[in-house]
């Protein structure tokens, strides 16, 4: 049974005056697809609530899954998400620029995964080493060339860094820092590693995504918090840090990229900061407004998802949903999708033959599609990938076949 501790106070601000503003229903670990041996149909479920911190704004999960557990059975690996290793080539080549990097530098990434973005450093002349908790992984990437420490990333680690390979004039940390159980543990980790001219550059899942995007399929136990930019500048003082740049990017739905250097250095600061955290005051990220507006769309889009099942039930006719990543699982849950699909299809050779968290739902080949016994119609669960999958799977609705765009609005594609 994995421990769930419940959040009682803000993790950037330390206030309880904490608000619940968009519940979803409780799933299992969101990325554990499993071989039958391992019982998926059994796992238990943990609560999934998003809560706003009324004190400082900043938005966070209400309960804790013990991050050993989430990790154990971990199966993502950045180099098989769609665009990313292009994304993280341009990351490496705006970030070499916008800095000035010199090669030899020592760059250090937290959360490395496979190495796919450390490698373009090293590729560029820098040191690099990687951070990483998933053992096999870690592995694997030292195997292949980019030396990674397989731990989870704390102030210790970091003074064993420094004491081997001196302090890093880069440290990057990419969809990592909402996922950290103790992000004041972290970040006086990055600042014990970092040098005095040095840059933490973090990518993370901008809370634009909820309140504009929709994107709630990135809220899962592994994702802690959801970070908007005004809470986190103050969050950054306590450390002696200052945020000086800041990009907002359709990476993963809604991402920022945040430049933060030492107060201490005093870097200049650039307007995008203020300008980014006006409109965060006006779109109102932090009242539960926006939430309330995005929990009502998806009650909406639920009740239209399950009239256009009745009625494929009713004609005798088979549904498939297509994804079968860590959000798939929030979205199989929180739209009651689960009992409703004969199967589930991916493109990740890894999940093939497993079954999903908590529904033993079989994830099956994309060739699914166009043998006899493809479905008739193919819920697209990874929705924001939806131009891309209905492009490579023409095939399939050249032969009767049905995909549905569940988000933003329903739209069924096909004949």
């Amino acid at each position: 049974m994995a421990k769930v501790t419940p959040i009682p106070s803000c993790r950037l601000c330390g206030s309880e005056r904490l608000e619940n503003v968009l519940p979803l229903r409780p799933t299992p670990i969101g990325d554990w697809y499993l071989p039958a041996a391992q019982n998926p149909g059994q796992l238990e479920k943990h609560p999934l609530n998003l809560k706003l911190c009324s004190s400082c704004g900043h938005a966070q999960l209400s309960a804790l899954v013990d991050p050993g557990e989430i990790y154990s059975n971990y199966l993502y690996t950045t180099s098989i998400s769609l665009g990313l290793a292009d994304h993280f080539r341009e990351y490496a080549d705006t970030v070499c620029r916008k800095l000035n990097l010199s090669t030899n530098s020592l760059v250090v990434d937290i959360g490395s995964n496979d190495g796919t973005l450390l490698r373009v450093f090293q590729q560029k002349g820098m040191r690099v080493l990687g951070v990483d908790p998933a053992r096999e992984i870690a592995q694997r990437a030292t195997e292949s060339g980019i030396p990674t420490i397989n731990a989870f990333f704390t102030p210790d680690i970091a003074a064993q860094i420094v004491q081997k390979h001196g302090r890093a004039a880069l440290v990057i940390a990419n969809n990592v820092v909402a996922n950290v159980p103790q992000p004041i543990e972290f970040f006086t980790g990055v600042e014990a590693l970092l040098a005095e001219n040095g840059h933490f550059v973090w990518e993370t899942g901008y809370v634009r995504y909820l309140t504009e995007g929709c994107v709630f399929d990135n809220i899962h136990h592994e994702h802690i918090d959801y970070f908007a930019v005004r809470p986190l500048t103050r969050f950054y003082q306590r450390f002696g840090l200052v945020l000086r740049d800041v990009e907002v990017s359709t990476s993963k739905g809604s991402s920022i990229r945040s430049y933060v250097a030492r107060a201490s250095s005093k870097p200049s600061i650039s307007p995008s900061v203020a300008e980014v955290i006006a409109h965060e005051e006006d779109a109102e990220y932090f009242s539960p407004a926006p939430f309330a507006r995005l929990a009502q769309k998806l009650a909406t889009t639920r009740e239209k998802l399950h009239a256009l099942l009745r009625a494929w039930n009713t004609a005798g006719k088979t549904v498939a949903g297509y994804g079968a990543a860590i959000g798939t699982t929030t979205v199989l849950y929180h739209f009651e999708l689960g009992e409703k699909l004969q199967c589930l299809i991916d493109d990740n050779p890894v999940r093939h033959g497993l079954l999903s968290p908590g529904f033993a739902l079989p994830v099956e080949k994309p060739a699914l599609l166009t043998g006899p016994n493809r479905p008739d119609y193919t819920l697209i669960l990874a929705w924001r990938y939806a131009d891309a999958i209905i492009a490579r799977n023409k095939d399939y609705l050249q032969n009767g076949g049905h995909f549905v765009r569940i988000l933003p609005e329903i739209d069924i594609v096909g004949t």
